[in-house]
C-alpha cells in the first residue's frame, strides 16, 4: 500500500528550474542538444527567399528528415511533394483561388494577405499519406483496421514536425498551413497526385524575415504530471 501510495503521488513542483535536463554522473548543468534544436522550431509568417542553400539541399534535408522519422507497423505511408520556383508560387495561386469561392468576400480580403505571405516564401513541401498503404495494412492485420488511419495521423504528424525542425535548425523559418480538403482536387489536378494520397498539411519555407509572434505557454502543472 505504502508503495501504491509512493507511485500515486503527484510531482507538482517546478523541477526545471533546478534540472536544466542534467546527465547523469555530470557536475555542471546542460541543456541537451536535441532541445535547443527543438526549441528553435517556431510559426515563423514573415517569410522570404534570400536562401543560401541549394534547392538539391533543401530537397535532401527533408527527405533524410522523413526517412529518420518512425511509422506504426513500418508503414512508412508518408508521400512527400516539394515546391519550389514557379511551382511554389502556382500552387499559392491556386488555394488564393480556391478561398476566393469559398469565403465571403469581405473576410477574403485578410485571407488574401496571409496566402500572399506564403507566396513570398522559397518552397512549400506537400505532407501526404499514401491510404493505399493503409488499406493493404488494415487487410493484413484486421483486428487494427480501425487503428491503421490514426497511426497514421501521427505518421505524418512526426514527419511534419521532423521536417520543420530540420528547416528551422538550418536557420529558415517556416509556418504549416492547413487549406486541405478544400484544395485537394485543384492542387492533384495540378500536379498529378496519385488518387491515393490524402493531402494532411502544407509546410511553407523561407528566409527569415521578421521574428515569431509571442505566444502564451502554459503553465507546466497544467501540461505534466510526474510520478515517483
Amino acid at each position: 500500500m505504502a508503495l501504491l501510495d509512493k507511485i500515486g503521488h503527484v510531482l507538482t513542483a517546478d523541477i526545471t528550474k533546478d534540472f536544466k535536463l542534467k546527465k547523469k554522473n555530470e557536475e555542471p548543468a546542460i541543456e541537451v542538444s536535441f532541445v535547443n534544436h527543438l526549441k528553435k522550431r517556431r510559426s515563423i509568417y514573415d517569410l522570404g527567399k534570400k536562401v543560401r542553400y541549394s534547392q538539391a539541399y533543401i530537397a535532401e534535408l527533408i527527405q533524410e528528415s522523413v526517412r529518420s522519422c518512425p511509422s506504426a507497423y513500418n508503414s512508412q505511408s508518408t508521400r512527400i511533394v516539394v515546391l519550389f520556383g514557379e511551382s511554389h508560387q502556382k500552387f499559392w495561386d491556386i488555394v488564393k483561388e480556391v478561398q476566393r469561392k469559398n469565403v465571403a468576400a469581405h473576410v477574403f480580403e485578410g485571407v488574401a494577405l496571409k496566402l500572399d505571405q506564403c507566396a513570398a516564401g522559397f518552397g512549400t513541401v506537400l505532407f501526404y499519406e499514401d491510404q493505399a498503404v493503409i488499406q493493404q495494412l488494415q487487410k493484413k492485420v484486421p483486428f487494427s483496421a480501425e487503428d491503421f488511419p490514426v497511426w497514421s495521423e501521427q505518421t505524418s504528424g512526426m514527419a511534419q514536425f521532423a521536417v520543420w525542425t530540420s528547416i528551422a535548425d538550418a536557420g529558415l523559418g517556416a509556418s504549416l498551413q492547413h487549406y486541405n480538403p478544400s484544395i485537394d482536387y485543384a492542387v492533384s489536378d495540378f500536379l498529378s497526385i496519385d488518387k491515393n494520397w490524402l493531402l494532411r498539411a502544407q509546410l511553407v519555407f523561407g528566409s527569415v524575415e521578421g521574428p515569431a509572434p509571442e505566444r502564451e505557454e502554459p503553465k507546466d502543472q497544467e501540461r505534466f504530471r510526474i510520478y515517483a
